[in-house]
């Protein structure tokens, strides 16, 4: 049977950003990506008649901590006095360089992203038959999305 468990591998980045810097990663478990997703955007609401108040919580810097927490088995990134950075610590946000934070937050986006690209072409694309309206029916979809 086919195996459909994260495995303890890893991944080796080398960073552009940080000449001679490299991380390693591992990807989220299924149960670490619906975490992610339900601490990572809040929506409230408050108030009675014509006091309604909805309120929206984007939680970037969490879900960035939480992602490097989890994601980051092993690193050599250091500070200017030669320590290693811990990345579990958000203080160490404070101090990172932002072009390096980007591209390991780039690479641990592409490591945990939920659908593959491919999948969702093949999704999205129209199906088979021999009906004529096929095509007529995927270009009102593609302009409707469009405007």
């Amino acid at each position: 049977m086919p195996n459909a468990t994260v495995t303890g591998k890893t991944v080796r980045k080398d960073l552009k950003s940080c000449p001679g810097g490299w991380v390693e990663l591992r990807p989220l478990n299924y149960d670490q990506l619906l975490t992610r997703r339900d601490n990572a955007t809040k929506i409230f609401m408050e108030g009675k008649g014509d006091s309604d108040r909805m309120n929206l919580q984007i939680a970037n810097r969490w879900s960035t901590l939480f992602d490097f927490r989890h994601c980051i088995a092993e690193h050599n990134l250091e500070d200017e006095t030669g320590n290693k950075l811990d990345l579990n610590n958000q203080l160490t946000l404070s101090v990172l360089d932002p072009k390096v934070g980007a591209e390991i937050e780039r690479y641990l986006m592409e490591l945990n992203q939920d659908v593959d690209e491919g999948e969702l072409e093949s999704f999205f694309s129209p199906a088979t038959s021999s009906s004529t309206d096929n095509k007529d029916t995927t270009e009102q979809v593609e302009s409707t999305e469009l405007s």
